[in-house]
Formats: C-alpha cells, sequence, structure tokens
C-alpha cells in the first residue's frame, strides 16, 4: 500500500501518546496537507507548473480521495502559494477526510474515551506502526547518511519543517539542526527538476509567514 505525501504528514503531525494532532503544526497542517496533496499531483503528471504557477492538465481520477477532491478544487493560473489561500477555508475539515482514510486503510482506528456510557472525548490510536516507521526511518537514512531523496520524501521533509514538527521525527537538540540545515538545503538539490525546487523554496518562505 503506497501512501499519499499527505497521509505521510498527517502521520507524522500526529502524536502517538494522545491520538491528536501535535500543538506545533495547528496552524499549519491544512496549508500543509493542501501543498502535499498539490506536489503529488505534480508528480503524477495532473498538474504542470511555471515558475509556481500551475495548470491543471489531467483531471481524471489517481485512486486517492483526497487527491482528486484537491485536483478538482484547483483553479489553473495562480501559484501554489495563492491556492493554500483560497482553499484554506474549504478544506478545513481536510484532517478528518484523512482520519476516515486512514482508518479505511487499517492505519489508524479511532477510539472513544467514556465515562460510563457518555462518550466524553475522541482519539486517533495508530494501529499500523510500521507504515510510520518506514517514514521515519527514510527521512533519518537522508538526513544521517546522505541518502538521495525521491521527490516524494523531499517534498516531505520540506512539510514537516514547515509544519513546525521537524523535532517529531528528530527529537535530539544536534540531529534536530543536522534535520534542519539539511531540509533548507534540499530545494537546491534538484537541478534535475527546477519547477519543483522553485516552489519548495516558496512554501518554505511562505510558511515563514504562518509562524
Amino acid at each position: 500500500m503506497k501512501l499519499s505525501i499527505a497521509e505521510g504528514l498527517y502521520l507524522i503531525a500526529l502524536d502517538d501518546e494522545e491520538g491528536r494532532l501535535l500543538a506545533a503544526s495547528e496552524k499549519t497542517i491544512v496549508p500543509g496537507i493542501i501543498s502535499a496533496c498539490i506536489l503529488d499531483l505534480y508528480l503524477q503528471k495532473k498538474i504542470t507548473l511555471s515558475q509556481g504557477v500551475l495548470k491543471v492538465s489531467d483531471t481524471t481520477g489517481t485512486g486517492n480521495i483526497i487527491l482528486d477532491h484537491v485536483l478538482h478544487k484547483l483553479h489553473s493560473g495562480e501559484s501554489v502559494t495563492k491556492e493554500l489561500e483560497i482553499l484554506d477555508e474549504y478544506f478545513k475539515d481536510i484532517q478528518t477526510e484523512l482520519d476516515e482514510l486512514l482508518v479505511q486503510r487499517g492505519i489508524l482506528k479511532r477510539e472513544e474515551t467514556k465515562l460510563l456510557w457518555i462518550p466524553l472525548s475522541e482519539r486517533m490510536d495508530n494501529a499500523n506502526y510500521a507504515f510510520e516507521q518506514e517514514i521515519r526511518n527514510i527521512l533519518k537514512a537522508i538526513v544521517f547518511k546522505n541518502a538521495k531523496p525521491t521527490p516524494s520524501f523531499a517534498i516531505l521533509l520540506v512539510l514537516i519543517h514547515c509544519c513546525n514538527i521537524l523535532d517529531e521525527v528528530f527529537p535530539e537538540t544536534d540531529d534536530l539542526a543536522d534535520a534542519t540545515n539539511v531540509t533548507k538545503n534540499l530545494p537546491d538539490k534538484f537541478n534535475e527538476d527546477p519547477e519543483l525546487s522553485y516552489v519548495l523554496k516558496e512554501l518554505i518562505q511562505f510558511f515563514k509567514s504562518l509562524s
């Protein structure tokens, strides 16, 4: 089972102990997920990019309901960062969609805290941690072993940084410093795809304005 970039980002953003979104990502997770979807669609050649401006080129389904939902709401001729502003309100419940999708896939499971028979709260439990563990292992290999990232994992690492949750993967101070340095330099390493490099740099600047 292949996870989308958005699903990978969301798994990292969930507190494994609390089963809720990490506080550090609350302001950034929606634009982070939308960014992940847009760039996933770019990798799947559903859209093209030119100096950060997108154009929808193929509206056939991807097989992922959330990616398809984003694809059909995109506006050709808008920059990626402008789309994040336009679509933010529309996709404010995208986390709920991800919860449903990951529950259906057997990766998350919904748990309720009850007092007697009265539901008090709900949390998302990681029912199959192997998926998140694999993501973490690959991210650590990129940082510590100088492994060349695929475009998907380069996007994921940059968005984890943009959503202020890099320390969730790299909790030690020295490791976090190394991961931050690697992440900031990633866009410049995609000389074979200057459009992706351009958008990653734009996203880093855009998310700084949200902090």
